[in-house]
């Protein structure tokens, strides 16, 4: 029997099929009761002679409850903003290298934390009773430069703000902490590898990235602080709430003013909410979160002064200056890499000489990957000698002895080193040109108009001028891979590393990242790849290097390792590959 054809297309678009909605009674229903409910419940409200509507139209403006509503919102403001800046810099210390910042970070989260917020209320409003006088000396001296009265300093106000503020930054810096942790790791590296330093990978990848976690949460904070001013009255302190208990002790009409609170409340809370909307969503750019119409007609505006500042000229990719003759790029002498008891590098030599590419090949775990990466010194070798452009990666030299370099200079060194990794590492909050121009912007120090046309020109090189404006997740697995080719040598690089750039792609999508590739090789790009692609390696490489359990067991020119390999192990691999 023959098989069905499918018939041939015609241009037009058939019309659609039409579907038949699922008839979903029972939520209508139970929606129509809860809003029955309610309303009951509201008319019942409002025509009870107890709540005694004429009072709360009578005190809802009251200057007294005007007065206490201003002092939460003043309280609220100012001790969130000073809890949320102390709990990013607590939250920065807990996840520090240095045990000492980790340790009093720690510790202050655990005191404040663990003690009730009415007693460090207590605390502060009565200073005075523990230190009379606050003084500026050097402690357990003796020495003292002057010294004030405590009250004259710390009134009610002050304590009230004290309190509020230092018990929030305790619980701000866990939460900022949970959001910092939960951002991926590749962000931090992708960042490390423009050569930025820690406050600039923490300010514009990972705090932006972080916001989109943290938004809900010190919604939820502001909205607790904004209740919780009502403690402040244990140290006369005066508040909303504690405004409408004064008038209702005095004329018993409590639900009135209850109903006036709750109202206030509920204004403000939903104040609140209306701007954590509007914050959420200028920090979800880039993570499936539609784009506002004012987000869209500046990205209109920028395009069109784009258009008309465009540069005629081509631009090339930023090859690396001209070499001393025989001085090799990146030179490895006997290195080794281990994790704990497992050697990753097990004493690996080889010599790239500039304008040519070396391409790595071996199974998974053969250590290519930790290769690269020593190399741009996102790890450190643990022995022996890796250098590029004559210098070592990570180290310098001085009296005799290594030392470790300084972040600057670490910094130094690894904007000099480009490097594309397998999964892409985009920064997800951040347009296809806002990717390619941070680096040059933030650690090169062009303007913005000069690092946008850099930015655009090579987003055009690599056949992506009409996504200028698109996320990274609007494009496609090829795309987003050029545009990271793009970000590592808008630093103009004088190596670039690839990290198995094809490996997460689908095979379609393989040629337009090698394209892109061979075009760098023909310009004279020192490059070093990892990668299973054995006709790019036929077509582009200088030099074949095998690995194989942390070894280079075979290299060589293609035509000899690809062709007539020597050892066994790489003629088991390539027939692999190739099958």
């Amino acid at each position: 029997m023959a098989a069905d054809t499918a018939p041939a297309p015609t241009g037009e678009r058939p019309p659609p099929v039409t579907v038949v909605p699922v008839r979903r009674y029972g939520r209508w229903a139970a929606a129509a009761l809860v809003a029955y409910l309610l309303f009951a419940l509201g008319w019942s409200l409002w025509h009870n002679p107890n709540l005694d509507v004429a009072s709360i139209r009578q005190y809802l403006f009251a200057p007294s409850i005007l007065h206490g509503l201003a002092v939460t919102v003043e309280l609220t403001l100012v001790a969130m903003g000073i809890g949320i800046a102390g709990g990013v810099l607590l939250a920065v210390m807990r996840l520090s290298d240095n045990r000492v910042l980790s340790a009093v970070a720690w510790g202050y989260i655990w005191f404040f934390r663990g003690t009730p917020l009415l007693v460090q209320i207590i605390f502060w409003g009565f200073l005075g009773a523990l230190y009379p006088n606050l003084f500026v000396g050097i402690p357990l001296t003796g020495v003292v430069f002057g010294s004030v009265p405590t009250s004259s300093l710390i009134g009610a106000a002050t304590a009230a703000v004290l309190a509020l503020a230092t018990n929030e930054a305790a619980y701000c810096a866990e939460l900022v902490r949970a959001a910092i942790i939960s951002v991926d790791g590749g962000q931090r590296e992708a960042a490390m590898s423009l050569g930025m330093s820690s406050g600039r990978r923490m300010r514009f990848v990972i705090l932006p990235q972080a916001m989109r976690v943290l938004i809900p949460t010190l919604g939820n904070e502001a909205i607790s602080m904004l209740k919780m001013t009502a403690l402040v009255s244990v140290i006369s302190g005066r508040d909303l709430m504690t405004s409408v208990q004064q008038i209702y002790q005095q004329n018993f009409k409590i639900m009135p003013l209850l109903v006036v609170a709750s109202l206030w409340y509920l204004l403000l809370t939903s104040i609140l909410s209306i701007g954590q909307h509007y914050v959420e969503r200028y920090f979800g750019r880039g993570f499936g979160v539609r784009p506002s119409a004012a987000h869209e007609r500046r990205a209109r505006r920028r395009a069109a002064a784009r258009a008309r500042a465009r540069a005629t000229a081509p631009a090339d990719y930023g090859t690396a200056p001209d070499h001393v003759d025989g001085e090799p790029m990146v030179r490895a002498e006997q290195v080794w890499k281990w994790f704990g008891s497992t050697d990753v590098l097990r004493g690996v030599d080889l010599t790239v000489h500039p304008r040519q590419t070396l391409v790595l090949l071996g199974p998974s775990g053969s250590g290519k990957s930790t290769l690269l990466r020593c190399v741009n010194a996102l790890e450190r070798p643990d022995s022996g000698l890796l250098e590029v452009e004559g210098r070592r990666v990570g180290l310098r030299e001085a009296g005799g002895r290594l030392h470790e370099m300084t972040e600057k200079e670490l910094c130094r060194q690894r904007a000099r080193i480009g490097m594309v990794f397998q999964r892409f590492n985009l920064f997800p909050h951040m347009t296809a040109l806002e990717n390619v121009m941070l680096g040059p912007r933030r650690v090169l120090g062009l303007s913005r108009e000069r690092a946008e046309a850099e930015a655009e020109r090579l987003l055009t090189r690599v056949g992506l001028r009409d996504k200028l404006d698109a996320y990274p997740g609007q494009l496609s697995g090829g795309q987003q891979q050029r545009v990271a080719i793009a970000r590592a040598l808008a630093m103009k690089p004088h190596v670039m590393l690839f990290d198995e750039p094809t490996s997460a792609l689908d095979p379609e999508l393989v040629g337009e990242v090698l394209d892109v590739m061979k075009d760098l090789a023909r310009q004279g790009m020192t490059m070093i790849v990892a990668t299973h692609e054995i006709g790019f390696a036929k077509e582009v490489a200088d030099t074949v290097a095998m690995l194989d359990g942390g070894v280079i067991i075979e290299s060589g020119p293609p035509g000899e390792c690809l062709v007539a390999p020597k050892e066994e192990r790489t003629k088991a691999f390539l027939s692999k590959v190739l099958a």
